[in-house]
């Protein structure tokens, strides 16, 4: 990762012209996922009762044994986070800014719309609220409204996702996409250096400021797993310097600060272990196989060529596994359950019915939903052209 010539995805497809499948990102995006799934299947669902998943299951199905794990799977949206910034580097390195923003909106809308919608329905059938209550929830969804409640509580991160979708765009617009990696570390130091200010005893409730929602729109909670991405994006394009090094070591710190306030967060919660320990163990080892599988891409794509199509196919199932999980697999629990399925076989059904949607969802109604989408994007952008509404520098 010193160099161009490692290797490494950017540096290959700056080469050939033709982009690589990240393979090894794939993977860790769909495992983070799981990590997520496993969260709220295995341990929300019969420990919170006020969650979405606990209404969905019915009768509570407990998973003591898998507790150590199941109760830190949250972490795997930190690990969305780095990707995010990652892979948001590497693809906007490639775009226009109108490029960046259609492709952007293509790639969330469809999948929201959707997904949305069938948990909208399935909320109808089993959730005790009134049709209004939950209708406004969807309508809030469909918008991507900053603040919840939502749907389903998974959308939360969506709004952040979009704050440095945004980012990104405008630096775009500017013709300053070359300042992303300064501005994004500005960003990441900056949440870095509130969480170390927030472990001092002189601000008590700082860590608890820096975690509200608007905290998050900022940036400021979890700005520091975004620059982790665009940091090694920036070290696997033009070399680990000293430079990156230090920011990544600020970053990281912020990150494992931020991971332990969730950790007692939620540990409280749930009135479970609040120690740190496994998810900083966990977000650890994701950081080394996200080097790790940086570096050997190239290699790997290489040596089996089919490979990376059949895992894209995974990466690409993570995001509508990611907000329908909580809907499918805990109703498919529910049901195992009522037909006399033990507790293990129940959470592995879920899990599997979840993921099998997910594949359907990205391989069959996603594609029909965007090309509809682009279609819709392309003929309002000619009249916009037509009636010279729309600057061309904007349209190439």
């Amino acid at each position: 990762m010193a160099s161009d010539s490692t290797g490494s995805e950017p540096a290959a497809a700056a080469r050939s012209h033709a982009p690589r499948p990240l393979v090894g990102l794939d993977l860790l995006r769909f495992g983070a996922a799981c990590l997520v799934m496993l969260y709220h299947l295995a341990c929300t669902a019969w420990m919170v009762p006020s969650s979405e998943a606990a209404a969905l299951v019915g009768s509570p199905i407990p998973f003591p044994t898998l507790l150590p794990v199941s109760e830190q799977g949250w972490v795997g949206v930190q690990m969305f986070f780095v990707i995010s910034g990652y892979v948001i580097a590497y693809s906007a390195s490639q775009a226009s800014a109108s490029r960046f923003l259609t492709g952007r909106i293509l790639r969330l809308m469809p999948g929201i719309w959707f997904c949305a919608t069938v948990s909208f329905g399935l909320a109808l059938l089993f959730f005790p609220e009134t049709v209004w209550v939950l209708f406004e929830r969807y309508v809030r969804t469909l918008i991507l409204f900053p603040v919840p409640r939502w749907i389903d509580g998974v959308y939360w991160t969506l709004g952040i996702e979009i704050v440095f979708y945004g980012l990104v765009y405008v630096l775009l617009c500017l013709n300053r996409f070359e300042r992303l990696e300064p501005v994004v570390l500005a960003v990441g130091v900056i949440s870095a250096l509130a969480w170390l200010l927030a472990t001092a005893p002189v601000w008590p409730d700082l860590d608890r400021i820096i975690s509200t929602r608007i905290a998050k729109l900022l940036l400021l909670t979890h700005g520091c797993h975004f620059a982790l991405g665009v940091l090694l994006w920036s070290a696997v394009r033009r070399g680990l310097t000293g430079y990156r090094v230090a920011g990544l070591a600020v970053c990281l710190t912020g990150a494992f600060l931020q991971i332990r306030y969730d950790a007692g967060f939620v540990g409280a919660s749930l009135g479970l272990d609040r120690s740190p320990e496994m998810p900083w163990f966990l977000y650890a080892v994701f950081m080394l196989l996200f080097c790790l599988s940086i570096r050997v891409n190239t290699a790997l794509t290489d040596a089996f060529p089919g490979l990376g199509r059949r895992i894209r196919d995974l990466g690409l199932a993570t995001y509508p596994l990611y907000l329908l999980h909580t809907f499918v697999g805990a109703l498919t629990m529910r049901f195992l359950a009522a037909y006399g399925l033990p507790p293990a076989e129940a959470l592995t059904g879920g899990i599997l019915v979840a993921v099998a949607a997910s594949l359907l969802v990205s391989r069959r109604i996603e594609p029909l939903l965007r090309a509809g989408l682009g279609w819709s994007i392309g003929a309002a952008g000619a009249r916009l052209r037509s009636r010279s509404l729309m600057p061309g520098a904007l349209t190439r």
